[in-house]
């Protein structure tokens, strides 16, 4: 076995206070230095929302009901992906029909290999090995190439349309707006803001005027923008800003089920935001990152709610509990922390296409283990995660079945 090391622990890792306003995080990240801000779309800029689902939801109400009843039901509508008609019973049957037949197979494949497979160890493994070493992405292709096909059965005037009414429907959850880009540009003058996205290219072109952002990719037809896709084009666009390791480059993202974990090869600081699935600390050994950030951004809602009462403000949808206080671990305390886990990942990275799955829960619990209030033995590891590996690479791999 090679004695190179192929990775290491990243230099700060923080949790951050919150929920807390989106000010709380940005102040953090960006300095007067920071050239490049990569925003995700989606459940980074609104909690909970997909917003190019909500869009393929829409194309199938405007198809069904049509542009002057969707119009007339706007102001009775609440956030989500479904809308009925109780005077027009037979139009809400078509659109439910319409729905399951465009979003039945691809939904169901989803939920499976994608948002089950994300809590279920066994069913990660099965999608590795079906899927190879990155099996999320070739599993949210299904989805999004079903999601293309709708948007283009109607005009792109129309599409923008819609897009807008989306974006506007679901002001009260977005987690990060205007004001507050704008206020960065002033703490960062040469700030370039990007919102990449696999999302439609015409939701993210949305999302960037809402945003008063500079850049839109979004996926295309024939090209869907996730994972190392967003990096290509970052790098082709922005090829001297990418590739001088002096420029400070900040990437915020939800990166909910993993499919940005390439950022941390590319850009020198990354922040997770309302995540169930958050950066590792173990990074490669040749990254630029230093820092990495976890937050739970509050939502226009929430702010309005606590600034009415102290209590009962955070979104019943949140799943990881208010964090009190911020923690911050330094190189030092991750060392302590985390050393054999990054030793036993050192050995499976030796063998990246043999050991994918082994490899990536053995991640998920390094970061899992800085939510643990003290320090756990080395052989205090979730059943079916990465304690079961194969004996056969390295005996220090193998952990005891009994």
């Amino acid at each position: 076995m090679s004695s190179r090391r192929r990775l290491r622990l990243v230099d700060r890792l923080v949790l951050a206070e919150g929920p807390a306003p989106a000010s709380a995080l940005t102040d953090h990240l960006i300095t007067a230095r920071t050239r490049l801000l990569v925003l995700d779309l989606d459940r980074t800029t609104h909690l909970g929302r997909n917003m190019g689902e909500l869009l393929g939801w829409e194309v199938g109400a405007f198809l069904t009901y049509g542009r002057d009843e969707l119009r007339r039901m706007e102001a009775a509508r609440t956030t989500g992906r479904l809308i009925f008609d109780r005077a027009r019973p037979l139009a809400s049957l078509r659109y439910l029909t319409h729905g399951a037949r465009t979003w039945a197979g691809p939904g169901l494949y989803y939920l499976f290999f994608g948002k089950i497979a994300a809590r279920t160890p066994s069913l990660r493994r099965l999608a590795h090995r079906a899927f190879g070493p990155d099996p999320i992405r070739v599993v949210q292709r299904v989805p999004q190439n079903a999601l293309l096909r709708v948007l283009s059965t109607v005009p792109a005037a129309t599409q923008r349309s819609l897009a807008e009414r989306v974006w506007d429907r679901h002001a009260s959850e977005q987690v990060l707006d205007r004001a507050e880009l704008a206020r960065l540009r002033e703490r960062a003058p040469d700030l370039t803001v990007v919102v990449s996205s696999a999302s439609p290219q015409v939701m993210v072109e949305v999302a960037r005027q809402r945003l008063g952002a500079d850049v839109a990719h979004g996926s295309t037809v024939g090209r869907i923008n996730s994972g190392p896709a967003k990096i290509a084009r970052l790098e082709d666009r922005f090829s001297e800003l990418m590739r001088d390791p002096s420029v400070e480059k900040v990437g915020i993202t939800d990166t909910g089920y993993g499919e940005d974990r390439c950022w941390v090869d590319h850009l020198t600081r990354v922040a997770d935001v309302n995540s169930v699935h958050p950066f590792s600390p173990i990074v490669m050994e040749g990254s630029p990152v230093r820092e990495i950030c976890s937050a739970q951004l509050m939502t226009h809602g929430e702010r309005e709610r606590r600034a009415r009462a102290p209590e009962g403000w955070a979104d019943p949808r949140r799943v990881s509990p208010v964090r009190e206080r911020e923690r911050v671990f330094e190189r030092p305390e991750l060392e302590r922390r985390l050393g054999d886990l990054l030793a036993r990942a050192e050995r499976l990275a030796a063998h990246p296409a043999r050991y994918a799955w082994e490899l990536d829960e053995l991640l998920r619990e390094a970061r899992a283990r800085l939510d643990l209030p003290e320090p756990v033995a080395s052989d205090a590891r979730p059943e079916g995660g990465a304690a079961a590996l194969d004996p056969t690479l390295d005996p220090a791999l193998a952990t005891s079945r009994h």
